[in-house]
């Protein structure tokens, strides 16, 4: 009992004397402090009087606002350093080419005019943003020591075009179809460029230092900022007042549009899954622009969380259905659709949310003649060839193994399976729906080149032969099926275009409207008769199917469109060959360096890339799965490690002619497969397109790369 005693008269005595000591640290350490305190404040005032002192102060707080807000807006690059371009596609003249690079089609980004984008400066700097570095670090498609052309006068990425607003005169920036779907591998300073392959750009994505958002920030800043506005004015207009005030007046109101889309189609909330590099939602965005933006109705905006990659698009022509989900068939359709989804402006509403009247309704400035001039350039293209100078030599014995293997493994789903071209019944009248579409135009389905059997009309497909794609539902081949949900569990009202209807999907959606469209654009462009089949593509009727399946594509030339499955969650394709557990459950995506072993990107972290997490839904690389554990989307057995590597040293050359007797024949041959039909129709529509928006130019060649600064 003493002992306890002791022992807590000693915790007490200790405890008093820590108490004590921390007092006295406490309060010495109050006294220090003010000590200092009054000397800063003596200092402060030695240094002269007050208006000096506040100045320092306004000088102190500016310097380092301004320092913080450069960094916030710095561009998000990657850094590439590229000395040669070298191009793996056949097929294509250069003309040809530089036509599917430089075609309108009838796409604004809001409204942004031509040459204010050349001039744009950086956010907060006096470079331009349009550089070659600037561009190609942002993911877009650029030459090295590229020069401006004629199609290109701005000299701007491939993609970026112009196109004349025929009301003012002026060129509009057009973002065509090569903006999304030209590629490019890049490989020890070599760019490898991929014509109809899929970009690495991110124009959709709403991220600091990403194009659009530095496109955003530097439009506010030129218009507060009177020297940034000087400079950009001078570079346009010259020093002529009244157009600087009308280019005022023109830039506030592209500044207050880009605002009201973030508010409402573009705002980010409604794309929680971030596309980054390479991806878009485009099915979702194009509903909400067409459904909500366009048709003002905002109870039409929904979530679009499935982003895709932009698919390659050699041998399309062949397909019987097209998108990933393949829910539609006609070109025409197709691309007018893809053209309202990347902003096309069009009229469908009045100022209150009515209907346009038939007269006013469907205004729009979408460029029939271009999206049928690059629709038939584009079946002149070849897949890819594998450059064995540059990326190295095949084993042709491990290629005749994975040609033996991928008859046996691939070929069920991927084919191609060659069929005879369809026979379309069509509507003969307005009571007639043969093909139970949501919607149907009897006068536009009896427009093209039409046959009877037995009293029934059909349109019969011009080509040869097509390729049969074969629609696997989605708990079968076991990918992530966020996107083929979306697209048949995402409802829009379509009641103002066609009253009285139940909600619709936006396939069947977008059948309501382009049934209607398409043929009032056939008419403005003076497309009659004979031609209607033509630009349809190939006398194929518009038809839309509902699946909740993605489409199993030929795979010539796929080694060169990584990253891989269709929301590109897989980074090479021998990550694709291996079992889930072995594939990468994160990785970065925004590298264009190629792994020509593994046949993909780099995907290590390097400044500008985005990071691909695999667990969250939209982006998972769960399915297409070679395994022996029995799990969904289980499609073969699991292969050895030296079977993964034959099957990728085939796949780098399947097709190739080059290779036929290599490989000692091969069934894909590309050189066997049918050639399109004629199109008479395809180089006056070239021309036309040529001559309407390429044939003048008004931009001042000397400000476009003089330095940037």
């Amino acid at each position: 009992m003493s002992f306890l005693k002791r022992f807590l008269h000693f915790i007490y005595i200790g405890g008093h004397f820590i108490g004590r000591s921390l007092k006295r640290l406490v309060v010495g350490l109050f006294h220090w402090l003010r000590g200092v305190l009054s000397a800063l404040v003596a200092l402060w005032r030695v240094i002269g009087p007050k208006w000096l002192r506040v100045t320092l102060v306004v000088i102190f707080l500016g310097l380092a606002g301004y320092f913080v807000a450069e960094d916030f807006v710095k561009p998000n690059l990657t850094n590439e350093n590229i000395h040669t371009v070298f191009h793996l596609n056949s097929g294509w003249t250069q003309q040809q080419r530089e036509t599917f690079y430089y075609t309108p089609q009838g796409t604004e980004l809001l409204g942004l005019e031509y040459n204010w984008l050349i001039y744009f400066e950086l956010p907060l700097s006096k470079e331009l943003m349009a550089t070659e570095e600037n561009m190609r670090g942002w993911g877009f498609v650029v030459d090295p020591a590229q020069r401006a052309s004629k199609r290109n006068p701005g000299n701007l990425p491939v993609g970026f075009s112009r196109h004349t607003d025929p009301k003012t005169g002026r060129k509009k920036l057009d973002l065509g179809c090569a903006m999304c779907h030209t590629g490019e591998l890049h490989y020890k300073g070599v760019a490898l460029r991929v014509d109809g392959g899929q970009s690495m750009q991110s124009v959709p994505t709403a991220k600091r230092g990403e194009f659009i958002t530095t496109l955003g920030a530097t439009t506010f800043e030129t218009l507060l900022n009177p020297f940034k506005w000087n400079r950009f004015a001078t570079r346009v207009v010259g020093q002529d007042v009244q157009a600087r005030e009308q280019l005022k007046s023109d830039v506030w109101k592209f500044a207050k549009t880009l605002k009201g889309f973030v508010s409402t189609a573009g705002a980010p909330k409604l794309y929680p899954v971030e596309e980054g590099r390479g991806r878009t939602d485009a099915v979702g965005r194009i509903a909400n622009i067409v459904f909500g933006y366009d048709l003002n109705e905002p109870d039409n905006y929904r979530i679009a969380d499935a982003p895709a990659s932009y698919p390659f698009i050699w041998d399309i022509w062949r397909f019987d259905w097209v998108q990933y989900t393949g829910f539609t068939n006609q070109a025409m359709s197709r691309n007018v659709g893809e053209s309202l989804g990347v902003l096309a402006p069009i009229k469908l509403v009045d100022d209150e949310g009515r209907l346009l009247s038939p007269e006013k309704f469907g205004e729009t400035l979408v460029d029939i003649d271009g999206m049928h001039c690059v629709e038939g350039v584009l079946r002149d293209l070849r897949p890819p060839k594998w450059p064995e100078s540059i990326l190295g030599e095949i084993d042709i014995i491990k290629a005749r193994r994975g040609k033996a293997l991928f008859a046996d493994q691939c070929s069920f789903c991927h084919g191609p399976h060659i069929s005879k071209p369809y026979s379309w019944q069509v509507a003969q009248g307005p009571d007639q729906n043969p093909a139970d579409q949501v919607a149907v135009n009897w006068q536009w389905d009896m427009a093209g080149d039409v046959s009877f059997v037995d009293k029934k009309a059909y349109r019969k497909d011009w080509r040869q032969t097509i390729w049969s794609i074969p629609m696997i539902a989605t708990d079968v081949v076991g990918t992530d099926p966020k996107l083929a949900d979306n697209y048949n569990d995402n409802l829009y009202s379509a009641e103002k275009l066609l009253p009285g209807s139940e909600p619709v999907n936006a396939g069947d959606g977008l059948q309501v409207l382009l049934n209607r469209l398409v043929p009032q654009l056939y008419d403005k462009w003076d497309v009659s008769g004979d031609q209607i089949a033509n630009f349809d593509g190939l006398n194929v009727p518009f038809r839309i199917e509902n699946k909740r399946a993605y489409k199993s594509r030929p795979l010539h030339g796929v080694w060169a469109t990584p990253p891989f499955l269709h929301n590109g969650s897989v980074p090479t394709i021998y990550d694709l060959l291996s079992p889930l557990r072995a594939r990468p459950k994160q990785f970065y995506s925004g590298n264009r360096e190629y792994n020509p072993q593994k046949l993909g990107y780099v995907s290590t972290a390097v400044e500008g890339a985005f990071l691909h997490d695999t667990t969250i839904p939209g982006n998972q690389n769960i399915g297409h799965l070679f395994t022996d554990v029995k799990m969904p989307g289980r499609i073969g057995e699991l292969l050895s490690e030296q079977q993964r590597m034959d099957l990728i040293e085939y796949i780098k050359v399947m097709g190739n002619p080059d290779f036929d007797e290599k490989l000692q024949g091969d069934p894909l041959n590309w050189d066997n497969y049918s050639t399109p039909p004629t199109d008479e129709q395809l180089k006056l529509s070239c021309q036309r397109s040529h001559q309407q928006h390429v044939a003048s130019t008004t931009v001042n060649q000397h400000t476009i790369r003089g330095g940037g600064k």
